[in-house]
């Protein structure tokens, strides 16, 4: 299975499903539920936020720089639990279509990463959006993140799913 050149919703919840089996079939402490996978969301938007905290800290005048590797990063793992706890692919046919006019309504980083903090409140597409945008703002293009969520998605299935991880 290769990287997406485009993002496909439908492909990414096949996937997302395919590594959730092999998650639920390995012998863990806890099982998953979506509680937790929120919890796992919320966990990994932290460590974005703070990928990204050059680009919002007002108090602070000495921050590092950007890692757009890292924010990728980062961000396909938000995506990967936010796929995880909407496995519902009509869901995020629900103006899917406008994709390109929603983005304009995303005006700042900022707007960007709050919207991914309403995950209950906002519809899928609007996440998604923000993901982009983020995506953009790091001056990554589509193909390039969906590489390295791909990449993230192979290191899961081959070997965070192993029972000694």
């Amino acid at each position: 299975m290769e990287a997406l050149k485009k993002f496909d919703m439908d492909e990414l919840l096949k996937r997302q499903a395919m590594l959730d089996k092999k998650f639920d079939e390995k012998k863990t402490l806890r099982k998953r539920t979506n509680v937790r996978i929120l919890i796992a969301y919320f966990a990994e938007l932290g460590e974005l936020t703070q990928e990204l905290k050059s680009e919002w800290n007002y108090w602070k005048n000495s921050t590092k720089g950007i890692d757009k590797r890292r924010v990728l990063e980062e961000l396909s793992d938000c995506l990967h639990f936010y796929l995880s706890y909407f496995d519902d692919s009509e869901f995020w046919k629900i103006g899917i279509r406008n994709l390109q006019e929603y983005m304009k309504n995303i005006k700042s980083l900022e707007q960007a990463i709050y919207i991914l903090s309403k995950i209950d409140h906002i519809p899928a597409y609007e996440i998604f959006c923000a993901m982009i945008k983020i995506s953009n703002y790091v001056g990554a293009t589509e193909e390039e993140f969906l590489q390295v969520h791909h990449e993230k998605w192979l290191k899961n299935m081959n070997e965070r799913t192993k029972e000694e991880y």
